[in-house]
């Protein structure tokens, strides 16, 4: 499931990055700096959510130290 939710948030990083050019032409400065500020925290936020997901594959994957060898 996690996986359905970076795709999602990926495609509306491509769809607005495909957009920003027609926003920047057509719509005033202050509207296309707030589109700007949330492209960015898109992008930022898909980072973080990747980086979140490698670490917690990581962390499925070691197996668990604190059972004794028998």
């Amino acid at each position: 499931m996690r996986l359905v939710w970076l795709a999602a948030i990926s495609v509306l990083a491509v769809v607005m990055a495909v957009f920003t050019p027609y926003v920047l032409r057509t719509e005033s400065t202050w509207q296309g700096a707030a589109w700007l500020v949330m492209l960015a925290a898109t992008v930022t936020g898909l980072i973080a959510l990747i980086r979140t997901e490698l670490v917690l594959r990581r962390l499925e994957r070691q197996p668990d130290s604190n059972v004794p060898g028998t």
